[in-house]
C-alpha cells in the first residue's frame, strides 16, 4: 500500500468517492456536480494535503492529512477518508489507516486524530480495528444540505 499526492488526473477518482450516494453525507462535501467540484478540487491540490491510496498501482481510496501547528505540531489530523465503492469490504481501509500510521511515527508524529459520524458505524469499527479510540462528542459538528440538520461526531485518536 503506497501513498501519494493527489493530482489532476485523479479528479474523476476523488470525485466519485466524494460523491458516492453511501459515503457523501460522512465526508466533507455536499453532493454537487463535477463542474462545481472543480474549483474546490483545484483548491485542495494547493494545499497539498490531499493523498490517493493505491496498491499494486491500482487507486483504492483517498484522505486529506492535514499536519497541525504550534503546540499541536506532534498530531496530524486525518480527514475525508473514502475507498472507492468498488474496493469496500475488501480490507483497504484498514490498511491504509495501518500505512498511515506506520508512515506518520516515521516522521515523527505522536498522535493521529479525526473526526467521525457517530452513525457512521462501518467507519468507526474500522478505525477503531486500526487502534483508534473515542475521546469525545462533537456536538452539531457539521450540517447536511440535503436535511438542513446538524449531526454529531466523534473525535477519535490513536497513539503513534
Amino acid at each position: 500500500m503506497i501513498s501519494r499526492l493527489a493530482q489532476i488526473i485523479d479528479f474523476d477518482f476523488v470525485y466519485d468517492i466524494y460523491m458516492d450516494e453511501e459515503a457523501n453525507p460522512y465526508l466533507t462535501f455536499d453532493y454537487m456536480e463535477r463542474e462545481a467540484f472543480t474549483e474546490i478540487y483545484s483548491r485542495l491540490l494547493q494545499t497539498n494535503t490531499l493523498y490517493i491510496a493505491e496498491d499494486e498501482g491500482e487507486r483504492v481510496g483517498t484522505y486529506r492529512l492535514i499536519p497541525k501547528e504550534n503546540r499541536q505540531a506532534h498530531c496530524l489530523y486525518l480527514g475525508s477518508f473514502g475507498v472507492k465503492p468498488s474496493a469496500k469490504g475488501k480490507g483497504y481501509g484498514y490498511r491504509i489507516l495501518e500505512a498511515l500510521k506506520e508512515d506518520s511515527q516515521k516522521q515523527g508524529f505522536v498522535r493521529l486524530e479525526l473526526t467521525v459520524d457517530i452513525n457512521n458505524e462501518r467507519a468507526i469499527h474500522t478505525y477503531q480495528k486500526a487502534g483508534f479510540e473515542i475521546e469525545g462528542r462533537i456536538r452539531k459538528s457539521y450540517k447536511l444540505a440535503s436535511t438542513g440538520q446538524y449531526y454529531d461526531e466523534y473525535l477519535m485518536a490513536v497513539l503513534l
